[in-house]
């Protein structure tokens, strides 16, 4: 059984597009799959028709949330993508994000840089646009060397250019996703860089938590086993892959992952069959 439920497309953050993304998934050989794009359901417009037979691709969206000492990710799966409120809520997101955008561009212009708004949505071919597509502008107007170097000196959180953007609240996503039909977990929660309390996310209603993670070493993984076994909650696997030269490059369906653990949640999806693409 080949699994891995966390990936990205050039719908949000990622490099390759849903047809690219798919293809690779085939070459690596994966039999169940999950396109978990930040805030948007844009890749299953056209991903069904890519996706050969004998291969399950459980439609999914990461959540991006405020908490109170950060940005918690939540991953929806299982989702029925044509739930309206889910629909509305991505809707509301892109627009939040086309401002915030235009926020940061107007801040990088009062910095010297000459950017163009309509250049880096151009980049977001009208979806959902994420500081990645204003790095890879400011690299191709030649003011950067390094999508890297763009975001460690201006677009990082703290950075001169970094404009702070209001999300759902943890609670609010996972009752989203309960409502759209889906299953709730945390993403990646080893590479936090602030203190999250898990007990309150397990009674705002979480399912499961990513325990094996591209970026989790062997004792976070095993850590969060044990978590997840304490709460009686589901666990899952994924690389958060964004593109063979992003910064989360390691490929589908590599991340070592207990079989068993994985199946079980892979039961509970298949047997919900909400928006399943079988």
């Amino acid at each position: 059984m080949s699994v891995d439920l966390h990936m990205h497309t050039n719908c949000s953050d990622g490099e390759l597009s849903p047809k690219e993304l798919v293809q690779l998934i085939v070459q690596q050989g994966l039999r169940y799959f999950s396109i978990s794009d930040h805030d948007t359901l844009a890749a299953y417009e056209t991903v069904q028709q890519f996706v050969p037979s004998g291969v399950t691709c459980i439609p999914a969206m990461e959540f991006n949330t405020d908490g109170p000492n950060g940005e918690l990710h939540i991953l929806g799966y299982g989702l029925d993508v044509t739930y309206q409120p889910l629909q509305q809520y991505c809707d509301m997101r892109r627009n939040e994000r086309w401002f915030w955008a235009e926020k940061i561009v107007e801040q990088l212009q009062s910095f010297g840089y000459a950017i163009d708004l309509k250049a880096v949505q151009r980049r977001a071919a009208g979806g959902i646009i994420v500081r990645t597509h204003i790095a890879d502008e400011l690299v191709a107007m030649g003011a950067f060397t390094t999508r890297e170097l763009a975001f460690e000196t201006v677009l990082k959180k703290g950075a001169p250019a970094s404009i702070p953007r209001k999300g759902a609240t943890s609670a609010e996503a996972i009752q989203m996703i309960h409502d759209a039909g889906g299953l709730a977990v945390l993403a990646h929660p080893g590479i936090y860089q602030f203190p999250f309390d898990i007990d309150t996310v397990v009674q705002e209603g979480i399912d499961g938590i990513e325990v094996y993670y591209a970026l989790h070493s062997p004792a976070e993984t095993e850590k969060w086993k044990q978590v997840a076994q304490h709460y009686s909650i589901y666990m899952t696997v994924g690389c958060d892959f964004h593109g063979h030269t992003s910064k989360n490059p390691q490929l589908p369906g590599t991340v070592p992952y207990q079989e068993e653990a994985v199946r079980q949640f892979l039961q509970e999806i298949l047997t919900k069959k909400n928006g399943v693409l079988l």
